[in-house]
Parts: structure tokens; C-alpha cells; sequence
């Protein structure tokens, strides 16, 4: 998987869990859609966050800081990471930063767009845990539709237009706090210097 499709996966965790702090868990993400995609492993230890996608080629995971909206990618091969920028994390996918799981429209309209359109459909169970099911509109006119935990008051699975993934397997206790941890020996990669070094190497074509 991309480093584009991994930080992608980061982003619907990261919007999802910012308002979860007090919880604990392991759970596998399984994308849904589109078919075929591998399945995420995710830790959360209060505004800590860890995600390696399973079967990989070369390794590589993420850390999340949800207070500071930033993701790590880590690639353990090259002992190298790459730093987000704060608060740039991308999520297609409309989430919600939950209150109430009762009262998630609120939250949704506040957070991911104030002009998009949110609609309770009532409880469900999903894979023997409580939700309260939910459709949302953007106003940009996707669509899709969410399920919110009520022990957890965070999305399990979402479904829209583009993507849909749930978590399954999901497992309540504490979480090491060395998988969480950047390793001191590791190297930053500035990428924003590596494009500029990479510009200036290509040199203009010669004129005959």
C-alpha cells in the first residue's frame, strides 16, 4: 500500500477518534471498498494512535497525536520517518466527532460541514456490539453512511460513495506504550527539501 493510501487511512481514524481520549482498544480495519484492499491493524491509547496495514511488501506504519492532529509515517526498512504538517490530515469520508452517539448530527454538521445534511436512522447491531446508525450528506453532494459505537461514541464502520471499511475484532484493554513510541535512532526525512533537491538535480535538456 501508498504512503498516500496509508496517511488516507490515518485520516478517517484520526477524525473519528479525537474526542475519544479515555479509550483503549485493538481492532483490525477491514476496507469493504473497493474489494480486494488489505486489511489495517489499529491501536488507540487515549490520543495515541498506531495503524500497520497487514501484508506488506515493505513495512511501514503510522502514528497518529490527535491532539495535534499529526501523523508519523514510519518506514522501519530505511530507519526513516516523514512528519505531517499539524492539522492537515485527509479524510474522505464523513465522520464525526461524537458527543452522544444519539445526537451525532450535531457534532457532524458542526465539524465536517455546516451546510451538509445528517439523518438518525435508529440502532443496530453490528458485529454484537450497540450502534446508532446514521446518513449523512456533504455539500458537495456525497454521501454515505455511518455507524457510531455507543460504548466506544466512535464510528465502527462507514460506508460511502468511494470507500467503506468497519472494525472488526475489536478488543478493550491497555495498549503497550512502546507501539506508540518513535524510535530515537530513526532519521526524519524532510520531504518539502527532498522535492526541492530534486528539482534542482533535473537539468534543462541540451540544444543542439
Amino acid at each position: 500500500m501508498s504512503e498516500r493510501s496509508l496517511l488516507r487511512l490515518a485520516g478517517f481514524i484520526l477524525f473519528a477518534a479525537s474526542t475519544c481520549s479515555a479509550q483503549q482498544f485493538s481492532a483490525d480495519m477491514v476496507r469493504l471498498k473497493p474489494a480486494g484492499a488489505l486489511t489495517t491493524k489499529v491501536n488507540l491509547n487515549g490520543d495515541k494512535v498506531r495503524m500497520e496495514v497487514a501484508g506488506q511488501s515493505a513495512k511501514s506504519y503510522v502514528l497518529l497525536n490527535l491532539a495535534k492532529r499529526q501523523s508519523i509515517m514510519v518506514l522501519p526498512d530505511t530507519k526513516t520517518y516523514v512528519v505531517s504538517p499539524p492539522g492537515r490530515m485527509p479524510s474522505s469520508i464523513p465522520l464525526v466527532r461524537v458527543g452522544n452517539p444519539d445526537e451525532a448530527c450535531v457534532d457532524w454538521v458542526k465539524d465536517v460541514n455546516k451546510t451538509g445534511e445528517c439523518k438518525k436512522l435508529g440502532d443496530e447491531e453490528l458485529n454484537g456490539r450497540k450502534t446508532v446508525k446514521y446518513s449523512a450528506t456533504a455539500s458537495n453532494g456525497d454521501t454515505g453512511t455511518v455507524w457510531i459505537d455507543r460504548d466506544l461514541k466512535m464510528p465502527i464502520k462507514w460506508d460511502g460513495e468511494k470507500g467503506a471499511a468497519e472494525f472488526q475484532n475489536i478488543k478493550l484493554g491497555t495498549q503497550e506504550e512502546k507501539l506508540f513510541e518513535l524510535p530515537t535512532d530513526y532519521e526524519k526525512i524532510d520531504v518539502a527539501a527532498k522535492r526541492e533537491a530534486q528539482k534542482g538535480s533535473k537539468k534543462p535538456p541540451v540544444r543542439k
